[in-house]
């Protein structure tokens, strides 16, 4: 009977996160600029909901009265998993939890005035308060788990993680790249890049993009797009709220975006429906989450076998008929590989360098306790190491991302661990999928999804990272697919 009420507790607990979701996505898209303070007082309220949660679970020692032996295999993940949140719960004191809340709101809107006006003094107060909290939290996390305060952060994201393993595949990723951009940016220049006689609207990229989401299986019964200042995907299995931004200058940044999104969305609505609301029931961490949406952007959306079903598209349903909009050309330009000081737009050779850069700064933030106020010098000189550029403002620079601003640090290794996972999944599809590349030619994406579902969506939480890639590809995450990856779209193709 105790795990059947730690059951219906931790549902009640998964609602309140889901009615959080919903008010956060409104905060980032609908939500009138003056109503954020009243915002606060609504999660304010929710946390206390979810407080009484947690202290009926402690005042009633549920999980020293649950026999063990008479629990599957399944529910015996669950139970763990029900253990690492409440003792969250259970070691951050509450009004520290709220405390962070309400400063991850503050700041978070102060970060978009700073963005639009470029400038970090603006957040600089707010930020600097915010993150004493999070510094407080992580310290105490660190004594109670024996880890090093950033590594207690990483576990919010996900438990695969810790500091020591991720420096060591940067170090290798980073030598990797450093090592092959030179041959790679001699290559694209043998490359055709015909600009577009003009570029898709902002209604033929939403178009175009709803045609593919269709196409790749979301359910647009259970979800929704809508715009914002960064993209994000939010909600839940069954209200998936997808947000995206539309830049005039390019013709696929909308496109990309809501395809990176929607490879998100296609994870959630494909969770294991008989345990929605139990921890065992939610994604795998968020290096599984980024690695569903990166492999259907960058792997599946971007290959050259989709390139020909995107020119089809164009031509069909947008009425593209010049010939600048074949299917090479829309490919070279979305692979193009150049300089980009903003993360979000970089290609996806430059993009590991971007994760590295801001992994290192947070570890500096958090371990070292570095003054907040000095944080664009301690950006734009780590910047300038990486990719020997200067940066001009603070909008390209720290306030580029939103993820600090909402009290999110540890979330950026999961970016390319993810991109890791998905070239390993690929490299197993293709072998599993004989005729992957004709498929993708005609846009039947089916089978990919449905293999998705079967091997990493349906299983949740239920294994790490390093255990569910041993099942599905027969060893542990392996860099050398990555790398393969990059070698094979970058330097070896000759068309």
């Amino acid at each position: 009977m105790s795990y059947l009420r730690l059951k219906q507790l931790f549902e009640e607990q998964s609602l309140l996160n889901d009615i959080n979701g919903i008010l956060s996505w409104d905060m980032a898209t609908y939500m009138p600029k003056k109503s954020r303070a009243t915002r606060v007082e609504q999660i304010k309220k929710i946390h206390d909901y979810r407080k009484k949660i947690f202290d009926e679970i402690k005042k009633n020692e549920l999980f020293k009265q649950i026999d063990q032996i008479k629990l599957d295999s399944v529910n015996k993940s669950n139970l763990d998993l029900m253990k690492e949140r409440f003792e969250y719960f259970d070691t951050i004191p509450y009004e520290k939890i709220k405390q962070k809340a309400t400063l991850s709101i503050e700041c978070e809107g102060l970060w978009r005035e700073a963005k639009v006006k470029s400038n970090f003094n603006i957040v600089k107060k707010s930020f600097k308060k915010l993150i004493n909290i999070i510094r407080e939290e992580s310290e105490i996390l660190s004594q109670k788990k024996n880890k090093s305060k950033y590594d207690c952060l990483l576990l919010n994201y996900d438990r695969s993680l810790n500091s020591r393993y991720i420096t060591k595949i940067f170090q290798r990723v980073e030598k990797f790249i450093k090592k092959k951009l030179p041959f790679i940016l001699k290559k694209q220049k043998t490359l055709n890049f015909d600009t577009f006689d003009e570029n898709l609207s902002e209604n033929e990229q939403f178009k175009l993009s709803k045609i593919f989401m269709k196409k790749l299986g979301f359910d647009f019964s259970r979800g929704r797009i809508d715009k914002s200042l960064h993209p994000f995907c939010g909600g839940n299995p069954q209200d998936i709220r997808i947000t995206t931004r539309f830049d005039k200058n390019s013709s696929f940044s909308c496109f990309d975006a809501l395809m990176h999104e929607t490879g998100h969305a296609l994870y959630e609505q494909g969770l294991p429906k008989k345990w929605l609301h139990q921890p065992i029931g939610n994604a795998g961490g968020m290096s599984l989450h980024e690695s569903q949406s990166l492999f259907i952007e960058m792997q599946i959306i971007k290959s050259l076998p989709v390139s020909q079903f995107i020119e089809k598209t164009i031509k069909t349903n947008l009425g593209k008929k010049n010939s600048i909009w074949n299917y090479q050309n829309i490919y070279n330009i979305r692979k193009k590989v150049t300089e980009n000081n903003i993360r979000v737009d970089a290609d996806e050779v430059h993009y590991p360098l971007h994760i590295i850069h801001r992994f290192n700064i947070e570890k500096k933030l958090i371990e070292e306790d570095f003054n907040v106020e000095n944080l664009p010098d301690l950006w734009n000189e780590e910047f300038f190491k990486y990719f020997n550029r200067t940066v001009k403002n603070d909008n390209e620079g720290c306030l580029q991302d939103i993820h600090w601003f909402g009290g999110d640090f540890g979330y950026f290794p999961t970016y390319s661990i993810g991109a890791f996972i998905a070239s390993q999944i690929n490299n197993q599809i293709s072998k599993k999928i004989p005729k992957i590349n004709n498929m993708l030619k005609d846009g039947n994406f089916k089978p990919i999804i449905s293999w998705l579902r079967k091997n990493i969506h349906t299983h949740g939480s239920l294994f790490k990272i390093d255990d569910l890639m041993k099942n599905i590809t027969g060893e542990k995450l392996n860099l050398k697919y990555y790398e393969n990856h990059i070698v094979d779209r970058y330097l070896k193709e000759i068309r």
